[in-house]
């Protein structure tokens, strides 16, 4: 057997290939958090280490001989990885924001690609000779002039940016909704999520610019360079990913009608305009949103109208969803204290008596509603005086 020799460029991957292989096991074996969450987070792991897998092994002359004289066929099917990985992003990333979440046949859509990966490999295998397939092995040139080929590399690359983003497009619907329901958004963590799912986008968007470069024929040092960076980038992130999604494994996340949900739900009564000059009335009497985590269920039960109707009402006539349109009436409140405290009363306690619980909030909400910060407006009130 040939002495196999590793380069410090495998070093990055073979980590990933371990780490993935490992993290994957623990997740499906750990009684820690969502059963199913941790299912597609831990296919996903196994699908970028068999990635690794498969970068290793080309890239790696020493590993060909070692271990894989002869084993033409692994070079090839390995790559049905990719159609693995990105849809497992996905199911993980609805499964943590919805806890209900459950696979339906339409979400089939999403492996479809995977299911027909076998065709790319008859279509491979038809368009090359058995020599050419021993050859493609180490002339990835030879590979490059297949048109089979190339579609694989450009629905890789469109699959792995195009599920990156379509995680982020799920976690702002799920924000918008958690809008229309809650006034108090701040303790339901995602920005680890949006860290990680931003991780792996950035990465793949890294390794993409690598192919468009070698396209393009540009300087092969820097592409090899983006290539390189990128594995290191995995194995960061792929450590990250787990250690965060145990420490945050427990999160509540808080369910919200979805939009299937609201499809099948039935067609509200005619709307009735009275609706927001009852609402706007029940602020101004019992200053409901003075409750830092005043809900549109609560709303909804005190002035006796369905959740429905006053959430179709705050839409239409306030041009706000639930969330802005309680902030906006505890802006109104931070206002009023200020301007009859004269400004003597802390910041912090002029939030908590408006129904804030969060300065961060606080300070967003009275800039985009008033225009200024709750320091010049308090300025401004001092000039005026």
């Amino acid at each position: 057997m040939d002495k196999l020799v590793l380069s410090f460029n495998d070093i990055p991957l073979i980590l990933v290939i371990f780490q993935s292989l490992l993290f994957s096991i623990l997740l499906l074996t750990a009684n820690l958090g969502r059963r199913q969450a941790n299912f597609f987070l831990a296919m996903f792991l196994l699908a970028i280490g068999l990635d690794a897998f498969d970068s290793l092994i080309y890239w790696s002359p020493s590993i060909k001989v070692a271990y894989l004289d002869g084993a033409v066929h692994i070079f090839y099917w390995l790559k049905f990885s990719v159609y693995l990985a990105a849809p497992m992003l996905f199911f993980y990333v609805k499964s943590m924001i919805d806890p209900d979440f459950k696979l339906h046949w339409r979400y089939a859509i999403h492996l479809l690609p995977l299911l027909l990966f076998p065709l790319f490999i008859i279509g491979l295998y038809t368009s090359l000779t058995p020599e050419e397939r021993v050859l493609g092995i180490t002339q990835f040139g030879l590979l490059y002039k297949e048109p089979v080929f190339q579609m694989h590399l450009w629905m890789r690359h469109f699959l792995y940016v195009g599920y990156g983003i379509g995680c982020f497009y799920l976690l702002f619907q799920y924000k918008n909704r958690l809008k229309q329901h809650y006034s108090n958004i701040e303790n339901i963590d995602m920005f680890w999520l949006q860290m990680l799912i931003g991780g792996f986008l950035m990465i793949w968007v890294w390794v993409f610019i690598s192919y468009l470069l070698t396209l393009l024929n540009a300087s092969q040092w820097i592409g090899n360079l983006i290539g390189i960076s990128g594995n290191v980038f995995s194995f960061v992130f792929v450590n990250a990913l787990v250690l965060y999604s145990m420490a945050h494994s427990t999160i509540g996340y808080r369910r919200v009608m979805t939009e299937e949900e609201k499809s099948d739900a039935p067609e509200p009564e005619k709307y009735d305009p009275l609706i927001m000059t009852k609402l706007n009335q029940l602020m101004k009497d019992k200053e409901l949103y003075l409750d830092p985590e005043f809900t549109l269920e609560q709303l909804a039960e005190v002035s006796e109208i369905p959740l429905r109707k006053i959430s179709a009402a705050i839409n239409r006539d306030a041009g706000q969803n639930f969330f802005d349109y309680i902030n906006f009436h505890r802006v109104q409140k931070a206002a009023y204290i200020l301007a009859s405290r004269n400004g003597k009363t802390s910041m912090l306690d002029v939030m908590a008596d408006a129904g804030f619980n969060s300065k961060s909030t606080f300070y967003r909400a009275f800039k985009k509603f008033l225009h200024m910060t709750p320091t010049d407006y308090v300025d401004q009130l001092s000039r005026k005086n």
